[in-house]
């Protein structure tokens, strides 16, 4: 279960803020939550755990490169697979024209 107050992406408000009301925002999400909703169990699939002594933007960077760099991957594969196919159709479409010829 994630909790946004042990997340590295939750950003806690400093203490000299003059608006009370939330105690901090999720990074991510961009969720401002009361200091008595920080620790309560949620469902994020999101959630990255904080590291000690990393800045939550630091760890907010960092995700949005690892999710970028996952989803890069991920297009490229795809796109290996289409020009896969698109290369065995054009060799068919070959083969099939040089037998139409000399049939």
């Amino acid at each position: 279960m994630a909790r946004c107050g042990r997340c590295g992406l939750w950003a806690e408000y400093p203490e000299d803020r003059t608006e009370r009301e939330y105690a901090g925002a999720c990074l991510w999400y961009q969720i401002r939550l009361p200091s008595e909703q920080v620790f309560e169990k949620r469902e994020c699939s999101d959630f990255f755990e904080k590291l000690p002594g990393v800045h939550p933007m630091d760890q907010f960077e960092y995700k949005v490169k690892r999710d970028n760099l996952g989803d890069a991957y991920e297009t490229a594969k795809s796109s290996k697979v289409r020009a896969n196919v698109a290369l065995v159709l054009s060799i068919l479409g070959l083969i099939w024209s040089v037998l139409k010829v000399l049939m």
